[in-house]
């Protein structure tokens, strides 16, 4: 896979919710996730503003997403990484997915509650 590609799963199983819910960004070397439920929208949102965009992986399957970064230094040596993953809830609707990349380096995950 390339950098930077998303891929998604249309897959619909139902995993419990299991990051933490008022993590903070920290905009240092170890950025965390935020997660917030807002009406029927679930959201994630991380800070990765560390990264290149082309060095963010985002895969998604099983409703579970994970994002993986890597930055390289200029002789090829891995220098900085980053790991997180997060379970959608059962509830939201899988094909709904949803990923953003900010200016500011603030990745955004959206989906909506399955009806």
């Amino acid at each position: 896979m390339e950098k930077g590609q998303a891929i998604l799963s249309e897959d619909s199983g139902s995993l419990p919710l299991q990051a933490s819910r008022d993590n903070k960004f920290t905009g240092h070397s170890q950025p965390t996730g935020k997660i917030q439920v807002i009406g029927d929208i679930f959201q994630f949102t991380v800070d990765v503003s560390e990264f290149s965009p082309e060095d963010v992986i985002i895969t998604s399957s099983n409703d579970l997403i994970e994002v993986y970064a890597e930055k390289l230094g200029e002789d090829g040596a891995v220098t900085n990484t980053f790991s997180h993953k997060c379970k959608l809830p059962s509830y939201v609707d899988p094909v709904s997915v949803t990923m953003a990349m900010g200016g500011s380096g603030i990745l955004t995950v959206r989906a909506r509650r399955g009806f």
